[in-house]
């Protein structure tokens, strides 16, 4: 009885500040087929066609038949050292990842950043499992960048369909 009182007030307080879960991303179809840019050959380019792919996006096999076209301009991943023990050796890095993406359309033509960053501590005693840690960091802040820019794409979509939105 108590867990479900519990339970019912959290939704009910959830949902009274505007909580709501995130939902697919649904690209316009003036978008529709999208081509995507490398990928068969590029891991991020590929966890993007999965990504569109599950929210129902037409993919164009083909440059000639789309209506989009998605490129991964550039990528970068860097690291600095964020602390040093008392010996001088690094304890702390910073791990950057940053995605230079171009969408091309009918109706738009835009290019964004996306740039993420994580801490790995380091252990000296350790070092294999750091440098699992490392690609492990970096693998999911892909992850994340191409969920971000999925939902980049959503929000600029729905700012070009609606231009009176931002009209005073």
């Amino acid at each position: 009885m108590f867990r479900t009182l519990f339970i019912l007030i959290f939704l009910l307080s959830a949902s009274a500040c505007g909580f709501q879960l995130r939902g697919a991303v649904k690209l316009p179809a003036d978008l529709q087929p999208l081509y995507l840019y490398n990928a068969e050959n590029d891991e991020l380019a590929h966890q993007l066609s999965v990504l569109l792919r599950e929210n129902n996006t037409v993919l164009a096999a083909d440059e000639q038949q789309a209506a989009s076209r998605l490129k991964i301009v550039s990528r970068n991943r860097t690291r600095r050292v964020l602390s040093v023990d008392s010996l001088g050796r690094a304890r702390e890095y910073e791990l950057h990842y940053s995605v230079l993406y171009q969408l091309k359309g009918q109706h738009i033509d835009v290019e964004n950043v996306i740039k993420l960053q994580r801490v790995l501590t380091f252990d000296p005693n350790s070092v294999l499992g750091a440098s699992s840690e490392e690609q492990t960091l970096y693998h999911d802040m892909q992850m994340d960048a191409a969920r971000l820019i999925l939902q980049q794409i959503d929000a600029l979509t729905k700012k070009n369909s609606h231009p009176d939105a931002t009209a005073p």
